[in-house]
């Protein structure tokens, strides 16, 4: 998933974020986020085949940094599409756009940030090796991982802007603002010094009330929500900056200046009307964006059993996994 240009609105906005040493705590990790980042981030080789002698050296040092300051990771991978296909104009579009780098990276010899093909597969074994708790889901796992670190009190790490709406009591580390190279010691406690957002710090800030949050998310759009034909630019000062944030900031401008009163599906129907008239297109565009926010309401997890005691979670019934992220499969 991911809200369309969030992070990098928010990185314009650092008073919302909280500068803190981390340790002495559980972490759920965004494994697919992470992989990512340790690769690219160490300036390994992308164009050549991969260096994965190295990319596994970079993950043990990483696990070791996380262990010296008593932080006990947990990771979750994405898997694939779920059986609804409710991603699937997103996911085929990142699809050819690998497929337009990795040519223009054969061809020019450019960086194109390509993760080389067996680089996930090191990451795992690596972390099975270091005896670190691991699990895949089938499908999406931002739900499930967010539904976890809710119930275990803990922050998440990662770089996926879908964390930023995600009502998190512990709140969240951006991969990015994670400095896990430069462990700080105080007296015989180690830690790391991060960024920590939390959802409160962001509704109170651009003034906007927490329950909306996801309705915001929905109408700026995301993997699964799509919202065209709205100028929410109209709703800002110009020389706000990108065209990315000066649409968010705008966005946010009309939600703060709603009554208070209004509840969130009376908000998605006043955006619709600013499209003026959609025919038959309404009745599936507000049902499109209802299913957008409930992305983001969470459930009890279903991994905790297995994390905590080995007990992999039961498959639910077939009718169930349509609506459901909760399908694993246990990496040992």
């Amino acid at each position: 998933m991911g809200v369309q240009g969030l992070a990098s609105f928010l990185d314009k906005h650092r008073n919302i974020y909280r500068e803190v040493r981390f340790g002495r705590s559980r972490l759920l990790v965004d494994g697919c986020n992470l992989s990512y980042q340790l690769y690219f981030s160490s300036g390994l080789d992308q164009n050549h085949g991969g260096e994965y002698a190295a990319y596994r050296t970079v993950i043990e040092t990483f696990i070791a940094a996380l262990r010296s300051c008593d932080i006990t990771p947990y990771v979750v991978l994405d898997g694939g599409s779920d059986v609804t296909d409710k991603k699937l104009e997103t996911v085929t579009k990142r699809r050819e756009d690998r497929i337009r780098k990795a040519h223009e990276a054969a061809v020019s010899g450019t960086t194109m940030h390509i993760l080389p093909r067996m680089a996930q597969v090191v990451f795992i074994q690596t972390l099975a090796r270091l005896q670190v708790p691991l699990a895949q889901c089938f499908a999406e796992a931002d739900q499930e991982i967010a539904a976890l670190a809710s119930e275990w009190c803990c922050p998440v790490l990662s770089n996926d802007s879908d964390f930023f709406v995600f009502d998190l009591p512990a709140g969240f580390l951006p991969i990015s603002h994670f400095l896990w190279r430069e462990v700080r010691q105080s007296g015989s406690q180690s830690s790391i010094c991060c960024r920590r957002y939390c959802t409160s710090s962001f509704c109170s800030f651009f003034g906007l009330r927490r329950q909306l949050l996801p309705t915001f998310a929905a109408l700026a759009g995301n993997d699964y929500v799509k919202l065209r034909g709205i100028d929410w630019t109209r709703f800002v000062h110009a020389g706000t900056g990108t065209e990315a944030c000066s649409r968010l900031e705008g966005l946010l401008c009309w939600l703060k200046g709603l009554q208070e009163s209004r509840e969130p599906l009376e908000v998605l129907e006043e955006a619709l009307g600013l499209m003026g008239d959609l025919s038959g297109d309404k009745q599936e565009l507000l049902q499109n964006l209802r299913l957008g926010m409930e992305e983001y309401q969470l459930g009890r997890s279903a991994l905790s059993r297995f994390f905590l005691h080995g007990a992999p979670p039961e498959f639910p019934a077939l009718e169930q996994v349509t609506n459901s992220v909760f399908l694993f499969k246990i990496l040992f």
